[in-house]
C-alpha cells in the first residue's frame, strides 16, 4: 500500500530537505556509477566495500538505501537490455522471413506473405541492415556487462537539446531535472520505533529525519543528541490513515521518500498490511471455500470493456450482466487511472450485487503471434490489442483493492471461455428484448469456473456417440483434474476439399428419406448440443445447478 500526502515546509526546513536531497543525489549518482563499471564482476566483496565508503559519509541505514537502489537499477537495466535484444532479433527473423519469398506470393508451407511490392521490400532490406547493426552493438554490450542508465529520464535528457519542442526555458529544464534526481529515501524495519529509523513519523505526524555528519554539525542547534532534525511540518494522510497509524503502532516496516515536485514537497509512505488473523484450521482451501459462499461476479477483460454478470452459490447468473467502458488509449497516466477506474467500478458492482469474490483471467500474453492464431498482417493488430490491455497492472491493481475492501480474489485459466460461453449460455440468457453477447456469455464461464464448475449448464456421462470416438476424460491446464475437457472436443469434422459431404439418400420419387434425415437431425443434434440426451442414454439433472 502507498499513500501520498504534501509537506508544507517553513524556509529552514526546505533548505534542509534540499541539501540533503542534494547530497544522497550525489552519492548515489557516484555509487551507480561504481555499480555499472563492475558489471557482472561485481561480488559480495564489492557490495560490502561500497556500503562501508557510504557509511562514513551518512548513516548504515541511508548507505544501504543507495547500495540497494543502484543494484535494483542495474538489474533493472540488464532485464531491459535483454528485453530490447529478444525483440531485435524476433524483427530480424520476422523481416528475413518475408524477404525470403518473392514479391506478392506466399510460401504454402509456413503461410509467410512476401512485401506487396518492390519498394516495400528494399526499404525493409534497408531497415534489415540497421537491426542487425543494433543487435551486434547491443549484444556486445550484454556481454561485456555495459548497460546504460540515465539517473533523472532519458526523454528529459533529450528534451535539453529541444527546448523550443519541448516549449521549456533552461531554467524550467533545470528545475525539472534537479527534481527527477534527488530523492530520500528510508527503508523500514520491522521491530524499530515507529517501523523507520531515517525518517520516523509517530502516530501524531511530528517528523524526525536522521541526518548526516556533514548536515548534522550545520544544523545542530536544531537536532536532537542522535542526529535527528524535526520538521516544523506535520503530515496527515487524507487516505488511509487508519491502515498507516495500524502499521506505525505495531512498529511494522514503512520505508518513505520525500521528492520535489513542481516546486512543492511530497512525502509517500509505502508498507505492506498485516494478513488478518485466521481461525485455527482455517488454510487455503477454507478461504477458497468461504470466498464462493457468497457467490461470485464474473468478469470478462476486454479491449474497449468489462463484461460482468453475478452468479449466486450454485454457478447460476442472476439479473443481467453488467457492463464497465474503459479506454486505454492515449498516456501511461490516462492508463493508469482507467485501471484504477475498472477497478473502483468491480467493486462497487460486487458489494451491490452481493458478491463475496471477483474472478477474473490469468491473461499471460506471449511474444508468439502463431501460437495465439495471429498470423501475417494480422500481427500489427494482435500488437495493437496487447499493448492497449494492461492484464497484469490490473489483476494487480484489483487484488490490492479488493483486499482493503473485504473482497477475494480468483484467477482462472482463460482457455476457451468465450467459445463455451457462446456455446452454452448465449442462447439460454437471451430474451426477446436482451440479446446476451458474447463476452457477458464468457463472463459466465469465468465465474462458473472459478466456482470450480463446469462450463456447461447440465451435467452428463461420456458416452461413445455414433460417427465419432469416445472422448478421453482430459485435465485442465494447471495440471489437476478439471470439471470440464480445456480444450473443446472436435466431434464434427467440416466438409473440406479432401472430404466432400455426404448426400442424403433419396426416394424413387426424389424425395429424402424421412427417417434417415431424422435419425442424422438426432445425430447432429448430439453434436452440436451437449446437454441434449441421444439414443439410448438417461440424463439425471444436478439439484444445484440451474436448468434453464
Amino acid at each position: 500500500m502507498t499513500i501520498k500526502t504534501r509537506l508544507r515546509l517553513s524556509a529552514r526546513d526546505e533548505a534542509v530537505l534540499r541539501e540533503l536531497g542534494a547530497l544522497l543525489s550525489r552519492l548515489a549518482a557516484r555509487d551507480l556509477a561504481e555499480r555499472v563499471a563492475l558489471g557482472t564482476g561485481h561480488t559480495r566483496e564489492d557490495f560490502a566495500r561500497r556500503k562501508r565508503e557510504l557509511t562514513v559519509l551518512t548513516s548504515s541505514r541511508w548507505a544501504g538505501t543507495i547500495t540497494r537502489g543502484s543494484n535494483e537499477q542495474w538489474e533493472l537495466a540488464r532485464r531491459a537490455q535483454a528485453d530490447h535484444l529478444d525483440s531485435l532479433y524476433g524483427a530480424i527473423a520476422r523481416i528475413g522471413a518475408r524477404l525470403a519469398v518473392p514479391v506478392g506470393a506466399c510460401d504454402v508451407t509456413t503461410r509467410v506473405a512476401g512485401y506487396p511490392t518492390q519498394r516495400i521490400r528494399a526499404a525493409k532490406q534497408e531497415r534489415l541492415q540497421h537491426l542487425r547493426a543494433r543487435a551486434t552493438a547491443v549484444a556486445a554490450d550484454r556481454a561485456a556487462g555495459r548497460v546504460r542508465v540515465v539517473r533523472g529520464g532519458k526523454d528529459l535528457l533529450r528534451s535539453r537539446m529541444h527546448l523550443s519542442e519541448a516549449g521549456l526555458a533552461v531554467q524550467e529544464w533545470r528545475r525539472r531535472w534537479s527534481e527527477s534526481r534527488t530523492r530520500i529515501e528510508a527503508d523500514g524495519e520491522s521491530g524499530k520505533t515507529f517501523g523507520n529509523e531515517s525518517i520516523r513519523i509517530d502516530p501524531d505526524g511530528v517528523v524526525l529525519i536522521k541526518l548526516p555528519p556533514e548536515l548534522a554539525a550545520r544544523y545542530g542547534a536544531h537536532c536532537d543528541r542522535f542526529g535527528r532534525y524535526r520538521l516544523d511540518a506535520r503530515v496527515r494522510f487524507g487516505y488511509r490513515e487508519a491502515e498507516w497509524r495500524a502499521q506505525v503502532d505495531a512498529r511494522r516496516s514503512v520505508g518513505y521518500t520525500v521528492r520535489f515536485e513542481n516546486g512543492r514537497c511530497y512525502l509517500t509512505a509505502s508498507f505492506t498490511p498485516g494478513r488478518p488473523e485466521l481461525s485455527e484450521g482455517v488454510g487455503d482451501a477454507g478461504l477458497l471455500m468461504g470466498a464462493r459462499a457468497g457467490g461470485v461476479l464474473g468478469v470478462d477483460h476486454n479491449v474497449d470493456h468489462l463484461a460482468a454478470w453475478r452468479l449466486d452459490r450454485h454457478g447460476n447468473p442472476v439479473g443481467r450482466p453488467d457492463r464497465l467502458d474503459v479506454d486505454y488509449t492515449g498516456r501511461a497516466t490516462h492508463r493508469d487511472a482507467q485501471v484504477r477506474h475498472a477497478c473502483s467500478g468491480l467493486i462497487h458492482l460486487a458489494r451491490q450485487r452481493g458478491a463475496t469474490a471477483l474472478v477474473v483471467e490469468d491473461l499471460g500474453f506471449t511474444t508468439d503471434r502463431e501460437s495465439c492464431g495471429w498470423k501475417g498482417r494480422s500481427g500489427r493488430r494482435f500488437r495493437s490489442l496487447v499493448a492497449g490491455m494492461p492484464t497484469a497492472r490490473f489483476v494487480a491493481r484489483l487484488v490490492a483493492m479488493a483486499h482493503r475492501a473485504g473482497l477475494a480474489v480468483i484467477v482462472v485459466d482463460p482457455a476457451y471461455t468465450s467459445r463455451w460461453g457462446a456455446q452454452h449460455w448465449r442462447r439460454p440468457t437471451s430474451t426477446t428484448r436482451h440479446r446476451t453477447s458474447r463476452h457477458d456469455a464468457s463472463a459466465v464461464v469465468i465465474g462458473r469456473r472459478g466456482q470450480g464448475l463446469g462450463a456447461r449448464r447440465r451435467a452428463e456421462k461420456s458416452v461413445p456417440r455414433k460417427r465419432t470416438e469416445a472422448v478421453p476424460q482430459r485435465t485442465n491446464a494447471r495440471g489437476g483434474a478439471g470439471t470440464e475437457d480445456h480444450r473443446p472436443p472436435a466431434f464434427h469434422i467440416p466438409p473440406g476439399p479432401h472430404r466432400a459431404p455426404r448426400a442424403r439418400p433419396r426416394s424413387e420419387d426424389g424425395a429424402r428419406d424421412a427417417p434417415r434425415r431424422r435419425l442424422e437431425a438426432r445425430v447432429q443434434s448430439a453434436h452440436d448440443r451437449s446437454g441434449r440426451a441421444t439414443e439410448g442414454r438417461t440424463w439425471v439433472q444436478d439439484p444445484l445447478i440451474s436448468s434453464a
